[in-house]
């Protein structure tokens, strides 16, 4: 009897750990760039961009994309965020385009619109693009938070 315990908790252990190890990502992160934002949908009260993003994957393994989720800071306040159910694979050390609907409200518009009178995008403006990527395995997500700027 004690030994089929010991070997229920053996199994349970190493179940435990292999599910474990795969919250974690041992490589490099992969790199979220934005590329390019056109204007998709102009409503009153919500508007569609259509963004297009460069993922980048740094590491010696394919990496298998199931989805992502996003947000998207422009000059530290809150502008867009979106997510994607696509499918796709970026093979080891190298680059695939991706695009995405992002999705902004009225405030968000406004905001950023008396920034602009104001002249704080005289030289440019500062984004921040956080989220993350969903692979495969469940519950599994790889984080990005990536800055740049536009000029």
């Amino acid at each position: 009897m004690r030994r089929h315990v010991v070997s229920a908790w053996i199994v349970i252990l190493v179940v435990l750990v292999s599910g474990c190890a795969s919250l974690f990502w041992m490589g490099e992160k992969p790199h979220v760039d934005i590329v390019n934002v056109t204007p998709k949908e102009m409503r009153l009260l919500e508007q569609t961009f259509l963004m297009e993003l460069r993922i980048q994957n740094p590491t010696e393994t394919d990496l298998d994309i199931t989805g992502m989720s996003f947000e998207l800071e422009i000059n530290g306040q809150p502008f867009a965020r979106g997510v994607s159910n696509q499918s796709l694979k970026v093979e080891r050390l190298s680059t695939q385009l991706v695009q995405v609907d992002a999705y902004t409200g009225l405030i968000s518009i406004l905001r950023q619109l008396s920034e602009a009178k104001k002249g704080s995008y005289a030289s440019g403006f500062k984004y921040r693009l956080k989220g993350s990527i969903h692979t495969g395995a469940p519950s599994f997500r790889i984080p990005f938070d990536e800055t740049g700027e536009f000029k």
